[in-house]
């Protein structure tokens, strides 16, 4: 639930904080008091581009900043666990600022976060529905979009378009595998050139970091038999050495231990040094005596670093790719070897694919029959609480076919899908984009977006104005409508209705005022005889007593048919 918004420096708004509440919230004004500002604001919110010149004159930024109580869906849980973000314990707080000619910055608690992040973010939250969104409903794929997303068809659409891209994939091979036919001399003298030269100098993974180790130890054989000398002399092979002290101070030791023997613990571990140094001692002599310098052996070192670089240089970066190109020219070259079996092994595997495909296509279409049939069911019902009983809603599916008569098959399978609608009982079925108007598109448009509303979890639905060329009679159904998805969701609606306006849990009210010498918008959460002011100026346009009598009916009648 959207529990506050803030909003700072944006366009008519200098500073302006929005309570809202669980059910159904109405937000009110004149024409140009800001209402689309505020739609417009929330809208940067949930990841909209901006513009700079929103940000009202004179400020150094503009700043929009939300609160909302949530609880996280699994999608969201993943989502949030991919992009490195978590929720703390409280409200989840989003923030954007703009700022001129500069970049902006977005949060999500103290988070950075892109633009993209925030609207896949807001996603999983807010569904918003413009005035002119329900020309989207002209889309045929947009009507597709809204069938899967009734049938609950997402999951096995991404599995399909995984196959039918494996699909793409083989043929594309098979394509090129028979253009590569024309050069096939070419190719095949390619690829033996590239496997035996990897397999003549026959690299190891871990044989480049080894010679590199053994070729310093040849580069500085002089500094290192120094260094062991110094160490060993300094140890164990001078008058003076530190072995030859310790073993002149065991006897003082032993007498020591023996007299107390509260030291015999620390003879031990005198003991224990002088051992572990007179072996290490012993390791470095024999380190020592091990080390020749070979100028042969360093030149064949040069050498096979010089081969194994050259390699990586043509095949690399690194042995681990010269070894895959190797066993890449292997499996080009033995493809080759029976290039007429190969071309048909290649077509055999796409010709399999395409089957699986098309199979799974057929039963997702089914799944759509299915789904259609009782998303038309929905939609008629949902439109007769609307204030539309004769309306006819239908979804056709159709397949595409080729001119041998074999299925077309895309990415999202193999329907077509188009919304046909007849507004009155006897008009005949056509398409929804040649024959709905405004207000009967706004009509249908909500009652897809109610119905589903509950096939997801995105908990908070924003209306802006969808009520545009209904009227009031229309408009209570709408109303009413609304009050009972606000039971199931946090629902925000901007309208211009008072039949609508009647039925709000939570009402603000948006005007404009003069503050000093500029206009600001301001917002103030209205009851009482302030709501019922308020009510009958939309019904009116002004205060009368007959037209507070009648707002006052409407709010009543709204408790009641509610």
């Amino acid at each position: 639930m959207l529990t506050e918004l803030n909003v700072q420096n944006y366009a008519l708004i200098d500073k302006l904080q929005v309570p809202f509440k669980p059910g159904l919230n109405i937000l009110t004004g004149e024409t140009g008091a800001g209402k689309s500002i505020l739609i417009g604001a929330l809208g940067l919110l949930l990841g909209s581009r901006a513009e700079a010149d929103v940000i009202r004159s004179g400020a150094e930024e503009a700043m929009v900043s939300g609160l909302i109580d949530v609880s996280p869906s699994a999608e969201l849980v993943e989502w949030l666990q991919d992009n490195d973000l978590a929720i703390d314990d409280g409200p989840l707080i989003l923030r954007r600022v703009l700022r001129p000619q500069k970049r902006g910055a977005i949060y999500v608690g103290s988070s950075p976060v892109t633009r993209a992040q925030l609207e896949d973010l807001t996603g999983f939250l807010f569904d918003l529905h413009g005035q002119h969104e329900h020309q989207s409903l002209f889309s045929t794929e947009q009507q597709r979009k809204l069938l899967d997303r009734f049938g609950q068809l997402e999951n096995e659409l991404q599995a399909f378009a995984m196959e039918f891209q494996e699909l793409s994939r083989r043929k594309k091979e098979w394509e090129e595998f028979q253009a590569a036919r024309a050069a096939r001399d070419e190719e095949i003298a390619k690829y033996q050139h590239t496997m035996q030269e990897i397999r003549k100098a026959n690299p190891q993974l871990d044989e480049e970091e080894t010679l590199k180790v053994e070729k310093a130890r040849l580069d500085q054989h002089e500094r290192l038999h120094g260094a062991l000398s110094e160490v060993l002399a300094t140890v164990s092979e001078d008058r003076t050495a530190v072995l030859t002290a310790l073993r002149r101070l065991m006897p003082s030791f032993e007498t020591v231990a023996a007299i107390d023997p509260g030291w015999e613990e620390g003879l031990r571990r005198f003991e224990t040094v002088f051992y572990e140094l007179e072996d290490l001692a012993e390791s470095l002599s024999s380190y020592r005596r091990s080390l020749l310098f070979d100028p042969n052996r360093l030149e064949e070192i040069n050498d096979r670093l010089a081969i194994l670089h050259g390699l990586e240089k043509r095949y690399g970066p690194g042995l681990e790719k010269v070894l895959e190109a190797a066993a890449q020219a292997e499996e080009r070259l033995a493809l080759w070897e029976d290039a007429d079996s190969s071309a048909e092994k290649l077509a055999n595997m796409a010709s399999e694919q395409e089957r699986l495909v098309i199979q799974k296509a057929v039963a997702l279409s089914e799944r759509r029959q299915t789904a259609a049939k009782a998303l038309e069911t929905l939609v008629v019902e949902a439109l007769a609480d609307l204030g539309m009983p004769k309306a006819r809603f239908q979804i056709a599916l159709t397949r595409k076919l080729g001119e041998s008569g074999k299925p077309l098959c895309s990415i999202w399978g193999l329907d077509s899908v188009d919304f046909l609608w007849a507004a009155n009982w006897g008009e005949p079925l056509k398409p929804l984009r040649e024959t709905a108007s405004g207000g009967e598109l706004s009509r249908v448009m909500l009652a897809l977006k109610s119905i589903l509303s509950d096939a997801d979890q995105i908990p908070i639905l924003i209306f802006d104005e969808i009520d545009t060329g209904i009227g009031g009679e229309i408009g209570q159904s709408l109303g009413r409508y609304l009050k009972r998805l606000s039971q199931r969701k946090q629902v925000l609606c901007v309208t211009h209705l008072a039949s609508i306006a009647a039925y709000a849990d939570h009402h603000l009210k948006i005007e404009k005022q003069v503050s000093g010498e500029r206009t600001v918008t301001q917002v103030q959460v209205i009851s009482g005889d302030s709501r019922v002011q308020e009510i009958a100026r939309m019904l009116s346009g002004g205060g009368s007593s007959a037209g507070l009598e009648h707002a006052r009916e409407l709010i009543a009648s709204s408790r009641v048919g509610g």
